[in-house]
């Protein structure tokens, strides 16, 4: 339309200036004749140019521009496609005339199977070298030039296929006619995403086709960045709460949170890495989603371990179930089960992750746990941006079309982030704020408790007499084994002024610093008590009276054992283990611990020993030890044992699995007195 504007004022002059010359023939002087033909000899050149400006050429079909230093031609239509796989549609004689037409940037989502693209160009004659340019599916196709398979492309398994990048080839077409043929398969798993083959396709210079491949790989690699970059540090983060699960190793919320992030990092990574075409569709697809159900699982232990409840057994099956659509995986990628409807199966089996565990914490909020209101928020962030991006998916997959911009990354100024990056962000954010805050008050717990410890482990040094005094007529072995956490088991051998000695041994409930104290509080009144010359029976209820006295929560346990040189035993028993003789206990009345029921009497038992006779005490350290097994050691393990040495017997105990402190002590009879 352009050309026939300009077309008409040109020939318009060309007549004109005809007329003018033939009008001045007779009557102009020379100068204006000279004038008239100078003019004449211009409007004839200017027609010329128009005519072959505007005039098709017998070259209409030429792809290349004549003359010009650099250029691209976009060479997407006028393409032939044709279903099926032979080798002779390489051959540029071959008659393509009955394929469909195609564009090849107009294919929509790919479809499976086998394909052939072919196309014919015209070049001009001496041509400079030029290159191909396409971009699409890579693995997933083979260039053909003139009959000749060109290096570089190849038609791969599907594991590794991946998302469309570019490519150039150089054309290697020495004369004017090229044919271009495109041999193709796509694979059920690439069509799975609906995914289209190609985008474009050019032909150019080498420098101008190059530069466009590296426009194309910055755009597609840029805009992975801040997907792979936030990722990162997810997986930091989990490696940093790995380093905290180290310093505070009772507290599981950290192994699980660190193993949350690690895996959220990695499964999004893989998947930011497919999406820009560095990995194989096969990344995200068999490792990114499998991933998925995973995270699931180490959210759920995460959010029970943080809000200090057990994972009860109704969430344990889901955690079993939640491994269910691993098995849709494969079928979903082999073609053989819906990709739409697998969406949506795993929508629905991730949904109560998303949904009751913010529920969850709501609840144990409400009920005290300051701490666990915290993780509502955070908790809700990941799930609600998934859910939009899979939204947006089941658009694309159904044809809903006014949601399907949910699928599409945010535009943040130049940059472009997916909706699921943003909510791993601002989740690592406010999970960084949460557990600093756990961390630091933990810390201070756990500092203020190991200063008690060690002032309990101190306490606890004098619970137990620094060396054993000389009894004449007995042989006395002790063996005291404390366990990791301060118990309270205690025993004292004291010299009485009567010739006399005095044994106790006893166990206060409770562990800690209370129980250590408890018992330094028993032992200062039973020194004291110790100088009346008492009965083991008026000792203890006496000691009851005092410890009643002191308004001490919890209770002690404790044998007395009073005897002579001459053998003479006087046993009295405040709900503690009954002592062993010659392999086998012996029954003495035993009366409620102290510290539980005030003015209660204790029975004596009285007992002679003979030269040789060994008299066992100890703690319920040696019965309550337990092995791997949770199997107790026992009273018919003790029973068997118990004519060894104090330490022997202990150290049976604590092989076998200790979990109290351990305490034996072993008196024999060695002569008459």
């Amino acid at each position: 339309m352009f050309a026939s504007r300009v077309r008409r004022p040109i020939l318009f002059g060309c007549r004109r200036a005809g007329e003018l010359a033939r009008a001045g023939s007779g009557g102009l002087n020379a100068r204006l004749a000279l004038l008239l033909l100078f003019l004449v000899g211009w409007n004839a050149l200017l027609c010329a140019q128009a005519a072959d400006t505007s005039t098709p050429s017998a070259d209409s079909s030429i792809t290349d521009r004549n003359n010009a230093q650099e250029w691209i031609s976009h060479i997407e239509t006028g393409w032939r496609v044709h279903e099926g796989d032979d080798a002779a549609w390489a051959n540029p004689a071959f008659d393509d005339s009955a394929w469909q037409s195609a564009e090849l940037d107009d294919l929509g989502p790919a479809r499976p199977g086998w394909r052939w693209y072919r196309l014919h160009i015209k070049l001009h004659e001496g041509h400079p070298d030029l290159s191909l340019l396409l971009y699409g599916g890579d693995g997933a196709y083979e260039v053909f030039v003139n009959g000749a398979k060109v290096q570089g492309p190849e038609i791969r398994s599907s594991l590794g296929i991946s998302r469309p990048t570019e490519r150039v080839m150089p054309l290697d077409a020495p004369g004017t006619d090229v044919e271009i043929a495109l041999r193709t398969h796509v694979s059920p798993s690439f069509a799975t995403w609906r995914l289209t083959l190609f985008m474009v396709a050019a032909v150019g210079t080498p420098d101008a086709i190059e530069s466009r491949r590296q426009a194309f790989q910055s755009d597609r690699l840029y805009s992975a960045l801040p997907s792979i970059f936030i990722n990162l540090l997810l997986m930091v983060a989990g490696i940093a709460s790995f380093a905290f699960c180290r310093s505070q190793s009772n507290r599981a919320e950290y192994l699980w949170l660190g193993l949350y992030l690690l895996l959220q990092g990695v499964a999004y990574t893989l998947w930011g890495c497919q999406q820009a075409g560095v990995l194989p569709l096969s990344a995200n697809f068999l490792c990114s989603d499998p991933l998925l159900y995973f995270i699931a699982i180490a959210q759920i232990e995460f959010t029970f371990s943080f809000g200090g409840q057990r994972v009860g057994r109704v969430w344990r099956i889901y955690e079993a179930l939640l491994l269910a659509p691993l098995a849709l995986i494969w079928l979903t990628w082999q073609g053989q089960f819906p990709s739409g409807t697998y969406i949506v199966v795993e929508g629905i089996i991730l949904f109560p992750v998303a949904l009751l565990l913010p529920i969850l914490l709501l609840i144990w909020y409400r009920r005290g746990n300051r701490e666990a209101g915290w993780l509502i928020l955070p908790s809700l962030l990941p799930a609600a941006t998934v859910s939009t991006y899979d939204l947006g998916t089941l658009s694309i997959f159904f044809g809903w079309q006014r949601l399907d911009f949910l699928d599409n990354p945010v535009q943040i100024g130049a940059i472009s982030v997916q909706p699921a990056d943003i909510g791993d962000l601002l989740f690592l954010l406010a999970i960084a704020v949460v557990m600093f805050f756990r961390f630091t008050r933990v810390s201070r717990e756990q500092a203020r408790s190991a200063a008690e410890l060690a002032a309990a482990r101190e306490i606890q040094q004098r619970l137990v007499p620094a060396s054993l005094p000389m009894l004449p007529g007995f042989q006395i072995e002790a063996a005291y084994l404390p366990a990791q956490e301060v118990g309270g088991d205690f025993y004292q051998v004291i010299a009485q002024q009567d010739g006399y000695a005095l044994i106790v041994v006893g166990d206060v409930s409770g562990k800690g610093l209370k129980a250590a104290m408890t018992g330094a509080l028993a032992i200062g009144a039973l020194r004291t008590l110790a100088d009346e010359n008492l009965s083991p029976g008026v000792l203890l209820a006496r000691l009851n009276r005092q410890m009643l006295a002191t308004q001490e929560s919890g209770f002690i346990t404790c044998l007395c054992v009073r005897m002579s040189a001459q053998g003479t035993v006087t046993m009295a028993n405040a709900g503690h283990l009954s002592p062993y003789r010659g392999g086998e206990e012996l029954k003495i009345e035993s009366g409620f611990p102290l510290g539980l029921i005030a003015e209660i009497e204790y029975a004596e038992t009285p007992l002679q020993l003979a030269s040789g006779d060994t008299l066992t005490l100890l703690s319920d350290g040696v019965v309550e030890a337990m092995d791997n097994h949770h199997q107790l050691f026992g009273f018919d393990r003790t029973r068997a044992i118990s004519t060894q040495s104090a330490h022997a017997i202990a150290a049976a105990a604590q092989e076998f699995g200790q979990e109290d402190d351990i305490t034996v002590l072993t008196l024999k009879r060695t002569g008459n007195g």
